[in-house]
């Protein structure tokens, strides 16, 4: 069983919706706030918490409002608490050829269509058969209205048998490697374009157009999350036709991908990429794909020739790779995918 999000977007909510959509988000942080200000009683109901409200909340979210406040135990002050439904409280169907969700809000249960892409029909169609309903939350970004719709799906194991690791750079962003063959996902446009926004927003902040700045950085993080699932997509297939059923990535929890960061090279631009979201990219949708996902300790991936185990920080130079005892020569990216792939370190901890 895998775990997704769906984003469902709300097809052109009414004004009178939104400002419906508004107040029930209000009212929902509001109460949130109130708790963490009182300091988070324990045990309170759905008529226990009335002391706490400001305006009326239904107690279908109510109740989920008070499981997130518990959750969130770090949080001092809530900037915004999306209202959630669970499964018996979100009711989805599907009207013709379009699909509806109804939703309880303050001002009575409302309904409302949904502009679904094909694949997110897909999915709607498994539920209740092959997957699962979880719980939604109503969130609204860039005047836009969404339900996030959590769902469990089940997943065919995938036949493949080969292993193949993933090495990610800046160079290039990411190379697969799979039993003598090679991906290579070249770095230099997501480089070249990141330079541009990168000097937009210097011209941006010497006219100190704050506000532009910010929706720069909006934009630009868009358009990286749009890279990181064409590229994580492009991996995946990429491994599926060559009977890929296991895939391993480098662990990168708190530490810096390789490469030398001065003002005029090319990775500049990209020591910031979010590499940890395109390895996440690539380890659902290959969940989905049924492949198994490892991750590697990323100890001497760069500096062990594949070939005889010989490490040495002189085996690598950029993107060349000579070993010093053995001679073997290979592209150093590949080398990196390489043992990879063969876990030359061992797997990370689960």
């Amino acid at each position: 069983m895998q775990t997704i999000t769906l984003r469902l977007k709300l097809h052109q909510p009414t004004l009178a919706k939104q400002k419906l959509y508004t107040e029930l988000t209000t009212r929902t942080t509001t109460l949130a706030n109130n708790l963490v200000a009182a300091g988070r009683p324990k045990g309170l109901t759905s008529k226990t918490v009335l002391p706490y409200l400001s305006a009326p909340i239904p107690s279908a979210v109510l109740n989920q409002a008070l499981r997130d406040v518990a959750a969130a135990k770090k949080v001092n002050k809530f900037r915004v608490l999306q209202p959630s439904f669970n499964n018996q409280n979100l009711r989805l169907q599907k009207v013709g050829d379009y699909w509806t969700a109804s939703f309880p809000t303050h001002e009575g249960r409302v309904r409302v269509p949904i502009a679904a892409t094909e694949q997110q029909e897909a999915y709607l169609e498994q539920l209740g058969a092959t997957a699962k309903q979880g719980a939604a939350k109503l969130y609204e970004k860039r005047g836009r209205w969404y339900l996030a719709l959590s769902i469990t799906v089940q997943v065919t194991p995938c036949v493949g048998t080969k292993v193949a690791g993933i090495d990610l750079g800046l160079r290039n962003l990411a190379v697969v490697v799979c039993e003598g063959e090679n991906l290579f996902v070249s770095g230099d446009n997501a480089a070249f374009v990141r330079r541009r926004f990168s000097a937009l927003r210097t011209r941006m902040g010497r006219a100190k157009a704050l506000s532009a700045i910010r929706r720069m950085k909006d934009k630009e993080s868009r358009w990286m999350q749009s890279e990181n699932h064409r590229i994580s997509r492009e991996l995946v297939d990429w491994c599926l036709a060559r009977g890929v059923g296991t895939i391993r990535m480098e662990d990168l929890e708190g530490i810096r991908l390789r490469g030398h960061r001065n003002r005029k090279d090319r990775g500049r631009s990209l020591h910031s990429w979010a590499f940890r979201q395109l390895q996440q990219f690539i380890a659902y949708k290959a969940a989905l794909a049924g492949m198994a996902v490892e991750w590697v300790v990323p100890k001497n991936t760069s500096r062990a020739c594949p070939e005889c185990g010989t490490i040495d920080k002189a085996n690598r130079n950029g993107i060349k790779f000579h070993c010093k005892a053995c001679g073997h020569k290979e592209h150093a990216d590949v080398v990196g995918g390489r043992n990879i792939g063969n876990a030359i370190s061992g797997l990370a901890a689960a």
